[in-house]
Parts: C-alpha cells; structure tokens; sequence
C-alpha cells in the first residue's frame, strides 16, 4: 500500500474546497497500492494528476485526470462521470482481475477499466501526455501494448497526440458534460465521419450541429483558422499506422505547451492554450464561431457565405423552397430545383443535362469518394441520374454526391470547385450572360444593372496569365461607382501612394473599401498588376481580403473588404486615442501581424516578401484585428531563391532595412527588419522616423540605449506602462531590437519570431547594437514624418548613420 499520514477533518475540509489532489504520489500503481480520496498519481513531469474531486459546493466525488501546475486545474478525464461517489472515503486500486477500479466506503464497485486478458501482475502509470495507462508491468512504456488507456476511453477532451481510429462508420469520440458542474453524459459528442474523406463532426443527440469539412490532406477544409495555423509539420494529421489502421492525431508546434481539444457543455468546439504570462485559459479558436457554421444554416441546396447580405441563396438552378419564408429571412426550408432534370422525364425532348462549376469553400456533407480520375468522375456522375453534384479533390480524389446537397459554405476566395447537375435550359441562360466559363461574375443581387455590363474583354489577362476567375471577380465600373456615392467626398476614407480609397455599399448592404488607381501615376498600373497576382491568390485571417477588380479604359480599381477601424496608425500615433489600445489589445495586433507575415514567408501558395510593412498597412478590423494590407510593391520568391537584387528600390523610409536601403538586397529578412520597427512603434506609440532632430535620431537608437541600461520599461507608452504585464513588454522588446539587427543573417525568420511571441519559455537571443538606419541624406520633413511611399529609384538617396 502507499502510506501517507492523513488528518481525515483535514482531508474532509480540502475536499470541499476543491483542492483535494494535496498529496503527490508516484506516477505508477501496481497491485496491492491504492490511492485514497485526497492522494494522487503524478505524471513524471508533474503536469498532470489522477485522484478525487469534487464540483462547485457539491459533495459528490469522482475519480479523475487534471492539470496539476496551474491555478485552473482544468479536469481532462473523468472515471465514474455517471456515478459520483457520496463521501471521502472512495478509493483507486488494482482490482483482482488486473483491472483499474474505483470502490466505495462500502467496498462496492463504482467504475472499472474493465478491460480483457489482463495480467495478473498488471500496473497502471500516468503518462506525461496524460494518458493513463493498463498494462503488465514489463511494457508500462508502450501505449500500443496497453490492456486499456484513458486515450481509448476518452470523455469530454482530446489531447495532443491521442490517436482516433479512423474506421467504415461515424465515430463519437467525445461526449460533452451535463453542465459545468456535472461531468454525466450531456447532450452533445464529437468525433469523425470518415465519409468522403474524414471530417470532424459535432452532434447534439443524433442530430448534426458542426462539421468541420473535408480533410484534403493538409487541412480540414471547412474551418477559415486552420489555413493560418495549420503547417506539414506540425497540426493535424491522418495516417496509417503499423496496424494498417488510419488515425487521426495532432502534433502541436511546442510540445512543452499545454493544449486541449473540448466539446463543451453547451456544443461548442474549443480549441485552448495555457498561458503562462495571464495565468489563464486562452481559447484559440471556438466553433460553430457564426451562423454560417450551424449545420446546414440555409437548408439543402442553399449556400451561405459568411460576409453575405443576406447570407443565404441558392445553387445555381434553384430557387427558394418556401419564397414567403425565405424574405422573411427563415432559409432553413432550402431551395428546390427550378427546372426539372432530362435524366428524370418520360420523354427525350430538349436537351441533355451538364454541369455548372461553383466554388465552395466547404463542399456538402455525404460525399462518396472513388478512385478514379476526374475524367471517369464526371462520366460516374453523368451516368447515375441520382448523382446531383461532382467534385475532384487532389488528396481525396473523386467525391459524388447522390443526395441532397447540404451545409455549403461559400468564400470568394478560397475553396473547391463543385460541379452541380442541371437542366440543360438552365446551362443555356448561363451562357447567356458569359459564353466564359472561366469567367465568374460577381453577382450583386441579381440585378441586370449590375451584373451584365463587364468593362471590357471577360478574361483578365497579364504577362500572359489569366488572373480572374474563380479567384478573383470581375466589378463593373457602374456598379462601384453607384456603390461609393459616384466616389464623393463623403466617401472617401483616405489616399495612398498609387491613389484615392472610397468606401462603399453593395446592394445587398455589404460595405467594401474601394481602391482607385491614380490615372497619373507613373508606376501605379505595374503595382496594380502585381497587387492583382499576388492577392487574388493569398487567404489568411490576417491578411486583408480582396474582392474583386473593376477596369474599364483607364479607369482600375481594387475592391477589397471594409475594415471599420481604419489602420493601426490611426490609433497608434494619436494622442488622443493611444490610450484606447491597452496592451492585450496591442499584443494580439503583434502576434496577428506576426502570424500574416509568416503565411506569406512560408505557407502560402506562393512566398512572398511584402516589402512595405508599416503601421499605416495594417488595418484593423471590427474586433481590432489587424489584417496585413498594399501589396503593390510585394514580390514572389521561387522556391530555391534566398536573396534578389533590384535597383529599383521602393517602401517607406524607417521601415527599410540597411542592406535593402543601401544596397538594393531584399528578403524575408527584409520584411522581418520591418517587423521589427512596427513592433517597437506599437510598443511605444512613436514613429521611427519622429526622433529625427533628437540625438538618438530613430526609435531603434532610442530603445538600444534604454534597453541595454536596463532602462526599456521607459519607452513604453506613458498610457499603458501601469496597465502592461512587463515580462511580455520586455521580451516583445528585445524581440523587436533582434528584429532590427544590421545584419540579415542575425536576425529571426518569421516562425522564429511566431515562437517566440507564443511560448513564454522560449529564449530570446540577445541582440547586438545596431549601427545603421536608411533615412534621407537631404531630408524633406514632412516626407519623412508623414512615410511617403517612394516610387521611384530616382528620387532615391540614402545615407548611413552611425549609432551611438
């Protein structure tokens, strides 16, 4: 037995107060060892603890694994979650039959692992994963070898690197808590329907309430965060294990972190993080996060975009199933057929059936999934009169659907292309509008007005590449200008460097920002083209979305989402408003503008050096969330490329790292230079470019002398430097002086930097005085103190200045 000397009122008291796991232990029990109400077993590493626990002021105790370093000592796992024990006198032992068992005062059997073929010398161990873990004592380091596991055995929380098989059948992996304060069986369960292609899914009872999209190989390709987070690396993954079995597992980027997976009391999927600089749960990410994600929101063959006034509407083909219900804003009737299919009448009179493309960034749910190729894919759908819609996927490969199409979701510019089945009088008035398939015109409210008058060729053609499309729709002039009020004064929200930016209203009541492209620009249509390439192509959380383009003769617009909260230097450089971006606020405009730049260096679809960071770039939206915007003087780098030349240089001046400004060298690094300015800036409320006439001459001078007298708390702004958790100001500090080195080797690439944003525990290098700055040799202030875009290497002089 493991003796421990208790005082049983002791015990008694503690237990009420929900501190009953007082006593470590080791982090093995074998047979003839118990664990009494008020000891525990401690994993090695002593982040986890099985023992007894109590909820809120109830008395009834129950057998469970929790976090045992942290003041929110969050339960993970609950033995005997529908059968409480009443008192303190329950105990946790090996059972005669090798299995783990939970016992009463009186002896009676509570819960057992009950689990077959169990040695007799059998043993159970808490893993520093938190799993626990039946096995013979001989193998109590192999999970795979183990009689029973807490991983197998789940009940509300998934933990990094539990395995969850894959099998023919839906699979409920997760059930949710009665309430927060009743670990029985609730209402809600989470889990996997393998499908089409796996995906995960959220139930309440046996109705569907989430799902996340099909897994395409990468990613779940229904949920909008995981394209900003998810890497090959490291996140989710589906794989066949030695056992020719395929599982589901997740791998997070710093393993020393604690992380969880939830399905909640209330059915909601909750992503959380431990952070050691609050002390608290952070939740990274929550779904159902809005309308569009509630299972099948619009009813069958509906669609719902998220950004959408209304949200909802119908395929391509269809038409509302109940029109009173549907103004009235009830879509969950869906929408029917509007013309009947060929396959499906008596008679062979009109024309064959066909296929519409429409893209869809969650394709329906009930996928059949073959392997063949997409040319056999369409000939199976065409075929099967039952086939409604087709799909090819690469990672999935050719998906059917013979059913109903349900819970569609649509982004403009992300997703798979579907093809839904029609009518051949349907194909036809289609083609009437656009003989261009590939053509995809942005539909505002059906009206002809707006709609049907494209400015010019229905291909958006540059340096031979067709850039519109599916990507990129196609805004006509008389549309954007009816949106922007004929681009009024009122309207316009403020001018860039290649032009004027209006804000608009479509007719269906979305508010988009308009950006007009000067017609006397000298370089304004080679950055308009290369904004066109770049960001059709990138989508990211925190990367502003483009919506469309509009061109007709020499009038070019972009037309992108509408950010409410204008751009960080609004409030940054304020005074009146610095006080209004506490620092939390200021930390995740850091770690979001950290984790844009990271997508674009890394885990786009192309690498791309923006090259123009800068406080004004940065936008911010509803909820001051900063989206990274202007990618008109952004370049793409091959794959094998490290460093390019040019001798055109162009950004902002303090912004622009040495061997950019000098030499004409740019990189990732150089963007990370920038970084690294903009971090100092947010830190303090000051440009870089406002110390010009003080001897420290930048922000970067200023914060290596107060830093290396151990003096940094000094420039925080005033505003926030009582409110502030120091340790993260401090380190966000160096961080930002490692940023800014002179050399580009020395400073951190972008995962690097989203590291060491993330982890408290992860150490920052030291960094070294910096000694050199890109300002103007002859100084025009107010160019300088306003960050004027260069546009040309002509009017390009440089000068380097020493430090102090």
């Amino acid at each position: 037995m493991i003796t421990m000397r208790r005082n049983p009122v002791i015990v008694f008291l503690v237990s009420l107060f929900l501190d009953p796991f007082c006593h470590a232990a080791t982090d093995t029990l074998t047979k003839g060892q118990s664990i009494k109400d008020g000891e525990t077993l401690k994993s090695s590493d002593e982040n986890f603890e099985l023992g007894f626990f109590s909820l809120g002021n109830s008395t009834s105790r129950y057998v469970g694994i929790r976090y045992s370093n942290i003041q929110d000592q969050a339960v993970i796992w609950v033995a005997n979650r529908d059968k409480p024990i009443s008192g303190t006198d329950g105990v946790l032992r090996i059972g005669e039959d090798g299995n783990l068992v939970v016992v009463d005062g009186n002896g009676s059997l509570v819960w057992s692992s009950n689990a077959s073929g169990v040695s007799s010398n059998a043993s159970v161990r808490l893993d520093i994963t938190g799993n626990l873990i039946l096995s013979s004592n001989d193998s109590t380091d192999d999970a795979d070898e183990a009689y029973w596991q807490s991983f197998n055995n789940p009940t509300d929380t998934y933990l990094p690197n539990m395995k969850v098989l894959i099998g023919s059948a839906e699979l409920h992996v997760l059930t949710s808590w009665k309430s927060t304060s009743d670990p029985s069986p609730g209402n809600f369960t989470m889990g996997v329907d393998p499908r089409g292609a796996p995906q995960i899914v959220i139930w309440e009872q046996s109705r569907r309430r989430w799902r996340s999209g099909h897994w395409n190989g990468i990613l779940f390709s229904g949920v909008p965060y995981m394209a900003a987070y998810t890497t090959y690396q490291y996140g989710f993954k589906v794989s066949r294990e030695n056992d020719g079995k395929l599982y589901l597992t997740y791998s997070p980027s710093d393993p020393s972190e604690l992380m969880k997976f939830q399905i909640t009391w209330n059915g909601f999927e909750e992503q959380k993080r431990w952070n050691k600089s609050t002390e608290a749960w952070q939740v990274m990410q929550s779904q159902p996060s809005e309308a569009c994600e509630n299972y099948n929101y619009c009813g069958n063959f509906g669609v719902c975009t998220p950004s959408g006034s209304p949200r909802c509407s119908c395929l391509e083909g269809f038409e509302p199933r109940h029109p009173d219900q549907w103004r009235l804003g009830n879509w969950s009737g869906g929408c029917v057929r509007r013309s009947p299919l060929q396959c499906q009448k008596n008679t062979s009179n009109g024309g064959e059936d066909g296929f519409k493309a429409v893209r869809c960034a969650k394709l329906p749910d009930f996928a059949d999934d073959h392997r063949v190729t997409s040319d056999e894919c369409k000939k199976r759908c065409l075929s099967n009169c039952s086939c409604k819609a087709y799909a090819y996927v690469n990672a999935i490969g050719c998906m059917l659907w013979n059913g109903d199409l349900t819970d569609v979701q649509n982004h403009i510019q992300s997703g798979n292309t579907m093809y839904v089945r029609l009518a051949y009088s349907e194909l036809a008035t289609s083609a009437s509008v656009s003989t261009n398939h590939e053509l995809q015109v942005y539909d505002l409210s059906k009206s002809k007005e707006y709609t049907t008058d494209l400015s010019g060729p229905g291909d958006l053609v540059i340096e031979g590449s067709q850039v519109n499309g599916p990507d990129l729709p196609m805004f006509n002039f008389n549309c954007v200008a009816s949106a922007t009020n004929n681009f009024s004064e009122e309207n316009k929200l403020g001018q860039g460097g290649f032009g004027l930016v209006y804000k608009g209203n479509l007719p269906g009541g979305e508010e988009i920002a308009v950006k007009r492209l000067s017609k006397i620009s000298g370089q304004g249509l080679q950055e308009f083209k290369n904004e066109i390439i770049l960001i059709a192509k990138l989508q990211h959380r925190n990367l502003v979305r483009l919506l469309g383009c509009s061109i007709q003769g020499d009038e070019k617009m972009l037309i992108y989402e509408y950010m409410p909260n204008k751009s960080l230097d609004y409030f940054l450089f304020d005074p009146e408003k610095q006080g209004l971006l506490g620092w939390n606020k200021r930390f995740e405009i850091i770690e979001g503008i950290a984790r844009g730049l990271l997508y674009l260096h890394r885990d786009s679809r192309l690498r791309i050096i923006h090259r123009d960071l800068k406080a004004s770039n940065i936008l911010l939206d509803e909820g001051m969330n900063p989206k990274i915007s202007d990618f008109g003087m952004a370049r793409i780098f091959g794959a094998n490329q490290n460093e390019i030349n040019t001798n055109r240089v162009v950004g902002t001046y303090g912004y622009m790292s040495p061997e950019y400004a000098m030499e004409g060298l740019f990189s990732v690094k150089s963007d990370v230079y920038s970084f690294g300015v903009l971090l100092l800036e947010i830190v303090s409320s000051r440009r870089n470019t406002s110390f010009r006439t003080t001897d420290h001459v930048t922000l970067i001078a200023y914060a290596w002398d107060l830093w290396s007298e151990g003096k940094a708390l000094e420039m925080v702004d005033p505003s926030i430097r009582d409110s502030c958790n120091e340790n993260e100001v401090l380190r966000c500090i160096q961080l930002g002086m490692l940023c800014v080195q002179d050399s580009a080797l020395h400073r951190p690439n972008m995962a690097s930097v989203v590291l060491m944003l993330e982890s408290s525990t992860t150490s920052i290098p030291l960094p070294r005085e910096p000694t050199f700055t890109s300002v103007r040799a002859s100084i025009d202030t107010e160019a300088v103190m306003e960050a004027q875009e260069i546009a040309s290497s002509n009017d390009l002089t440089v000068t380097m200045v020493a430090g102090r």
